[in-house]
């Protein structure tokens, strides 16, 4: 998923909350840069979560989907 990743982590998380929430109501989002920038997303029913690993063709990790990063140039 692009995103402007010069942004904080709790922006970032934000965005991506509100981008994830149209698949249902996000439970969780953690955001991790190193080694490289991924995001991990929980959404309150397993179903939703799968639909978002679904759509950002990654994988399930735990109860969340595992969203890769990168920043979108300007």
């Amino acid at each position: 998923m692009e995103l402007d990743l010069k942004n904080s982590d709790s922006l970032v998380e934000l965005v991506l909350t509100k981008r994830c929430s149209k698949n249902g109501a996000v439970a969780t989002v953690e955001v991790h840069r190193d080694p490289c920038p991924f995001a991990l997303v929980e959404i309150l029913r397993r179903d939703h979560t799968e639909q978002v690993a679904s759509n950002c063709e990654g994988p399930i990790f735990g109860n969340a989907a595992l969203i890769r990063l990168e920043h979108k140039g300007e």
